[in-house]
């Protein structure tokens, strides 16, 4: 098992959980920093069973999404970093393997790399190491695979867990977000937005009303037709624009074209409605291969070098 760490929230919860563990005077020392990157990422390590070294990923200076964003900027947000967090970034890049590439998030680089590695061990069983996300970003629960956060705070671990494509949602407890995995989560997602990357949604939809709108679903087919149905009940006409624009800020690139741009998220073929059918440049997100088979495999590995 090869673990596939977010860098991006690395250095973030790092640079700020050691300033918050310091007790010293003013910022913390690199030296406590360093260790803190340490103890974590080999923690990781342990817990997912992992068999050799780690790929860290970051995000580029650019982003594909920038020029999808119509309805609102995409991550219009101020963000404020901690006080080592170009230190961390060096040394991370100096001590361990990772990729970064212009245009793409970390999110899409993991999920891209996912995406091959679980071809690859379809294909080849033994001579493939499979791979699992290793982040506390919910968005890329929607990747099938093998997938872990780490425990934060208040905040529970996630996993280690395999995400099988169609997925799964449940209303949270207090009834305000969405919880789940797989394509559900996105069709989810569609409807309730994402306020953290300001990615808007259906506009006037709660996690109440897009947990009721996708409870019961049976096929991709299915949860595409009641997301597109409610989109149409609140822009009409130009329900099926917003909705493709939603759905490529949400989807995590899971390949590029040869050319190296990323390959976005289209609707699946087949006729929506009466008046018309979906556009022509369709693809069928539903036609990704099952890779529950990978857990038959691997998941002993998990459990016997997990330290939970």
């Amino acid at each position: 098992m090869q673990a596939l760490l977010d860098a991006d929230v690395l250095r973030y919860e790092v640079g700020f959980a050691a300033k918050a563990g310091w007790k010293g005077d003013g910022e913390p020392s690199w030296e406590y920093v360093q260790e803190c990157l340490t103890l974590l990422i080999n923690n990781i390590q342990g817990v997912v069973g992992a068999t050799c070294p780690p790929i860290l990923f970051f995000t580029g200076k650019t982003n594909f999404r920038n020029n999808i964003a119509v309805t609102t900027p995409y991550k219009e947000r101020a963000s404020n970093k901690p006080f080592h967090y170009y230190n961390l970034t060096a040394y991370m890049k100096a001590v361990y393997k990772w990729r970064q590439e212009e245009g793409f998030e970390a999110d899409d680089l993991m999920a891209i790399e996912q995406e091959k590695r679980n071809k690859e061990y379809l294909n080849d069983p033994i001579g493939t190491i499979p791979t699992i996300i290793c982040t506390r970003d919910k968005d890329l629960r929607a990747v099938p695979g093998w997938h872990y956060g780490w425990e934060l705070g208040n905040q529970p671990a996630y996993g280690p867990k395999l995400v099988d494509e169609f997925g799964a949602i449940k209303l949270s407890t207090d009834r305000k977000s969405i919880k789940g995995e797989g394509l559900l989560f996105f069709y989810a997602q569609c409807l309730t937005g994402d306020p953290t990357d300001t990615i808007p949604g259906l506009k006037g939809c709660g996690a109440v009303q897009a947990f009721k709108t996708l409870d019961g679903c049976v096929d991709t087919n299915d949860a595409f037709k009641r997301v597109l149905g409610a989109y149409k009940a609140v822009y009409e006409h130009d329900a099926k624009a917003r909705l493709l624009e939603q759905g490529k800020l949400l989807w995590m690139t899971r390949e590029t074209h040869p050319d190296g741009s990323p390959v976005l998220w289209k609707f699946p073929d087949g006729p929506w409605d009466t008046e018309e059918t979906a556009p022509d440049n369709v693809d069928n997100v539903n036609g990704h291969p099952d890779f529950s088979n990978i857990g038959s495999t691997v998941v002993s590995i998990v459990n016997q070098n997990s330290v939970v």
